[in-house]
Order: structure tokens, then sequence, then C-alpha cells
């Protein structure tokens, strides 16, 4: 299968449509960039289907006070990505914090995001 390349910034993109638009096009953005059968897979377990997708985009859109995302690696190969980005973040009335994220993703042949692998760490801002 071969997938258009996608760009750092087209990533940042996605992933910040997840938390920063209106809430009741959530739907819409979930369509427009996730495959029916998109899964979501967390390392810390839990799965998140294309439905339950929209729950959570609605409610991040809802509650996200601020979000700023830098992807820092993007490889490509055909239709897999694996991007490393770090987001600074304030969901709900949660302090800011400063998190490390890992994706993994298969795109299907339409370029939506099919399957995605999910790790995310705070950063610990005491370390050297």
């Amino acid at each position: 299968m071969s997938t258009s390349p996608i760009t750092a910034e087209q990533f940042k993109q996605w992933l910040d449509g997840a938390f920063i638009g209106d809430p009741k096009e959530a739907r819409m953005y979930c369509e427009q960039t996730m495959s029916p059968n998109y899964l979501r897979f967390s390392a810390g377990g839990g799965r998140t289907d294309f439905e339950r997708a929209v729950e959570k985009v609605t409610l991040f859109r809802t509650i996200c006070h601020k979000w700023v995302l830098n992807v820092h690696l993007l490889v490509q190969q055909g239709n897999k990505i694996a991007v490393r980005c770090t987001v600074n973040m304030v969901i709900g009335d949660g302090d800011e914090q400063n998190m490390e994220l890992m994706f993994m993703a298969e795109m299907d042949a339409d370029g939506k995001y099919e399957n995605v692998w999910e790790l995310s760490k705070e950063i610990d801002e005491s370390l050297p």
C-alpha cells in the first residue's frame, strides 16, 4: 500500500485538532481524519474505537485550556509512521503538564488514521 508522505506539520495539525476546535465539529473532524475502523491502543491499557474517539475529541475540545505541541521526530515507511513529540497542556482544572508522546500509526488507503499505538509520560523537569 502506498500512502503519500506526511509531514511533521500535518501530524501536528491532526493531533492539535483533537484538542483545539469547536466541540460541535468533533464528529466531522474524526470522519475527515480517521478511518471508520479506527482503533487507538494506549500502552497503559485501554482501547479507543471510532465512536469513543468522537466522544473523547468532543470532551478534549471542551476542557482543554492550553495545548502546545512540538513534533521532534517523524519517520514514515509506506502507510506506517512513528512520531515523537512533546506537549505543554492544561486539561480541565488540572495543573499544567509537560508530556512526551510516542505514536506509531497505520494509515488506511484513503490516508486516514486507522490503527494508532500511543505511549505517554510526564516529563520530569527535575532531571538534568
